[in-house]
This record gives C-alpha cells, sequence and structure tokens, in this order.
C-alpha cells in the first residue's frame, strides 16, 4: 500500500483492487500461485551454465500456511476488523548471476515494479496538469476554494501505460511494469539482469516500497535455495507480529488514526477508533501512521455523493479534484463537519500521507459544532469507515 500529490494522492487501490485486496490467507489474502518450496528459490536447471529465474512476489508470498507456525497468523475476527495487508517485495532482497531473470509476480494486487537508471528514483503516480482546477462547485452551487488556485491533477501516464512482459536491464535505462488495468491477475513481469551490480526497484503506487536486486558475477557463489527459504520465513514472520502490533495503537484524546502501520510496509486497514464520542465544538485531529506507505482520505457526506467521489479516483478516469483537494482552506483553521456543510453535509481533508517528497500533509483537524452522528471513510479505501458521534 497504496496517498502522494504526486504519487501519494492515490496510493492507490483500483475498483479492480478492491475486491481482491486479501493478505496473508484471510479476507485480504493475496492469491496464492505457487507452492512454498520455489519461493526466492532459483529454480532447477539442468546445466550451470544454463540462466536461471528467481521469482519475487509483489506482496506477501502464497502458502503462509507453510511457512510459519499456525500460533503466528491471524484469527478469523482480525482479518475482518482491521484488513491487514503488506505493502511489501517478498523476498525483500534477492542475489543472482548476470543472465539471470528475476520474474515479478503482481497477481491481482494494485502494485507496479519500476527500476530506474543506478540512482534514480520512482516515478510521481498524481502529476499537476498545465491548467487550474475550474468549474468545481458543492451541492449548494458555490465554488470551493481550489478553483483557479492549484492545478487540475491526474493520473501519470508514465505509470499507467502498461510496459512489455519481458526486457533486460543493464542499469542504464528504466524499466517499468506499468499498472495493470485488465481484468484477472496482472501478468508476470520478467526482468534478466545482464550487468553485475546492486539495483533498486520501486512500487510507483506506494512510497517507500522498495526491493533490491544484487547481480553478481557468474563465477561468485549464490545463497543456497535453505538460505533463501529461511529469509523468506523471517520476513513473513516479522510482517506478522508488526501487525499484530499495529493493532494495539491507542490514539489520545480526540484523535483518530488512519490506518495503523508498521515497518516493512504493514498495514492494517481500518480507523482507531473506529466510533469517536466527542462534545459539540470538540477539535478533532485525523492523523496518518508513522510507518504508512498508503495515502488515506477523510471525507463525510452523503453516502451516495462519497461513492461518487469514490469512483471518481478509482476509475483510472478523470480524477474527482474534490477528492483529492480539502473542502476548505486548511490555513482557515480546522473544517467545519455539519449536517449543511457545503449544501449537503459533505467535509473532506484531501490526500494525507507520511511521503517526504509530496506536499501532502500528514494529519488535518475537523470540527464539530452541532449534535449528531457523522460517518466517514477514505474515498481511496473506500471499506474504511468510522463514525463521530457528538453530544451537546
Amino acid at each position: 500500500m497504496d496517498s502522494r500529490l504526486d504519487k501519494g494522492a492515490v496510493g492507490v487501490r483500483s475498483a479492480r483492487s478492491r475486491r481482491v485486496l486479501t493478505v496473508l490467507g484471510g479476507a485480504r489474502a493475496v492469491r496464492l500461485l505457487l507452492a512454498t518450496a520455489t519461493v526466492g528459490a532459483v529454480v532447477a536447471a539442468p546445466a550451470v551454465a544454463q540462466a536461471k529465474t528467481v521469482k519475487v512476489y509483489t506482496g506477501p508470498p502464497p502458502n503462509i500456511g507453510t511457512l510459519v507456525p499456525a500460533s503466528a497468523q491471524f484469527s478469523a475476527s482480525f482479518k475482518a476488523k482491521y484488513n491487514p495487508d503488506v505493502n511489501a517485495y517478498f523476498p525483500q532482497k534477492v542475489t543472482i548471476h548476470v543472465g539471470d531473470t528475476v520474474s515479478f509476480i503482481r497477481g491481482m494486487m494494485p502494485h507496479t515494479v519500476d527500476i530506474p537508471p543506478v540512482g534514480g528514483s520512482d516515478l510521481p503516480l498524481i502529476v499537476p496538469g498545465a491548467a487550474l482546477v475550474a468549474g468545481v462547485n458543492d451541492a449548494a452551487g458555490n465554488p470551493f476554494w481550489f478553483n483557479g488556485k492549484v492545478p487540475s491533477l491526474s493520473l501519470n501516464p508514465l505509470v499507467l501505460a502498461p510496459g512489455p512482459t519481458k526486457v533486460s536491464y543493464n542499469g542504464t535505462k528504466r524499466v517499468d511494469s506499468g499498472f495493470y488495468t485488465g481484468n484477472g491477475s496482472a501478468p508476470a513481469f520478467n526482468v534478466t539482469f545482464t550487468k553485475a551490480g546492486v539495483y533498486k526497484v520501486f512500487c510507483d503506487i506506494h512510497y517507500g516500497m522498495t526491493g533490491t536486486v544484487v547481480v553478481l558475477a557468474k563465477s561468485k557463489r549464490l545463497p543456497s535455495a535453505a538460505q533463501a527459504q529461511a529469509a523468506l520465513k523471517a520476513q513473513v514472520l516479522a510482517d506478522l507480529k508488526a501487525l499484530k502490533a499495529a493493532a494495539k495503537i491507542k490514539p489520545v484524546a480526540n484523535t483518530v488514526s488512519v490506518g495503523s502501520a508498521g515497518p516493512g510496509g504493514t498495514e492494517l486497514f481500518a480507523m482507531f477508533p473506529a466510533t469517536l464520542r466527542v462534545k459539540a465544538g470538540t477539535v478533532v485531529t485525523f492523523s496518518m501512521s508513522r510507518d504508512t506507505r498508503e495515502t488515506h482520505t477523510v471525507t463525510f457526506g452523503p453516502p451516495a455523493y462519497v461513492a461518487k467521489l469514490s469512483r471518481g479516483l478509482l476509475s483510472g478516469g478523470p480524477l474527482t479534484q474534490q477528492g483529492l483537494y480539502p473542502s476548505d482552506l486548511p490555513s482557515l483553521g480546522p473544517i467545519v463537519v455539519s449536517p449543511t456543510a457545503h449544501g449537503n453535509g459533505f467535509a473532506n481533508l484531501g490526500g494525507l500521507d507520511e511521503d517526504a517528497t509530496t506536499p501532502l500533509p500528514a494529519s488535518g483537524k475537523v470540527i464539530f459544532p452541532t449534535p449528531g452522528t457523522y460517518h466517514y471513510t477514505c474515498l481511496i479505501h473506500p471499506f474504511m469507515r468510522g463514525t463521530i458521534i457528538v453530544t451537546k
């Protein structure tokens, strides 16, 4: 995971991906494609000189149950409540010989494989256009504050463009899988490395999601299959432990953590707490988790209106600008949430992330002047919901 006003504003999981965001064998469990015995290990070859293939997964590997003991895994209730996921490559680091191929198994998860020239960085997911936002009005017919003030944002066509499924890489020119928009599982992205070196792999959807490919001369010894398997198991165990720890977060008073994350790309897709009770006039702070690789929004309003904004971010078409930008200018103070805000109760903090390379904030504040029950969601991950109950 996916928030970036370049790549963060849509740490994005498409409508296609939302129905398959399942992880570690649960309600969000990744489709398990291959036998554990070959994960991260060199596929057997009849001749020493023949090039080999290593498999790397963009997300948790297959057959978690055979890798780690049952005591380390999640209960069904934990999966249903917290929607655990891991935005990471498995294994995180792989070592191969010159001429070998890494086959990146993407499955149905919303990740890309981006290998820039040595020393380069990943591509932004969201890019500003030449034109300013115009003609975006609220339900009362009034223009939002950002009309004529900020660039209209769009998805980066370089990220969306699907590349070939078989490429060669020598460290001098970027190779990128692009984002798969078709149905079903994305095809494997096969990269043959033709020069020794240490190369970084990025996901253009989730900032901070990186892997490493070490390419050795053919005369050098590679890690054994047993060593590769042990490293993979250790990575999985560490992630399971981190996800369980992330569920124990206890935000301070009048604060909601928008998701909870731990090291290694571990993410829980839930609000903490899911329900918060405050008195009228209270300012509530919504904060991103420090270790997150995702982007979220905090969006209040009528369900049909909010769902339409969400589709505008997840469809792959023109982006819904009032979904990305806050509904009110943050410099004027906390955003007001009330039944009549913007004509229909709409209020939005816009994109939030922890990516230092984007202008997005990591937190935002709202105030509730009127008693009532207010429901909110993340437009990017609409299964993430919360409730604020405001009393007199």
